[in-house]
C-alpha cells in the first residue's frame, strides 16, 4: 500500500491543533465523566479505566486523577456506570453452531 504525502503547509486545515477551553472549574470533570461514559459504553472495565487515569500519557485524565485522587476517580467511574453499566458483547452460536437467531 502506498501512503499519499505532501510537504507540510502552515495553514493546513487538517493539522491538528491543541485549543485551551475555559469551561470553568468543572469542565474537565465533565469532559472525564463523558471519556469515562464513552469507555464504559466499548466495554472497558474500573481496572482499565483506572489504568488511563494513572498514566501521565493522557494528561486530562492524568490531571483529574492527580487534582482529585483515586477515590475521586474511582467514584466518578462507579456513578457512571451504575447510569449507563458496563457494556458487553460477545457473540453466540445458533443452533448446531449455524448462525444465531434472529
Amino acid at each position: 500500500m502506498t501512503v499519499a504525502t505532501k510537504p507540510f503547509e502552515p495553514d493546513d486545515p487538517l493539522a491538528p491543533i491543541g485549543v485551551a477551553v475555559d469551561g470553568g472549574p468543572d469542565a474537565a470533570a465533565e469532559m472525564a465523566r463523558c471519556l469515562v461514559e464513552e469507555y464504559l459504553r466499548e466495554g472497558w472495565d474500573e481496572i482499565r479505566l483506572l489504568a488511563l487515569f494513572r498514566n501521565p500519557f493522557y494528561q486530562a485524565l492524568h490531571m483529574i486523577y492527580q487534582q482529585r485522587g483515586e477515590d475521586a476517580v474511582r467514584a466518578l467511574i462507579a456513578d457512571v456506570a451504575a447510569t449507563w453499566g458496563v457494556w458487553r458483547m460477545s457473540e453466540t452460536a445458533g443452533p448446531e453452531g449455524g448462525e444465531p437467531d434472529a
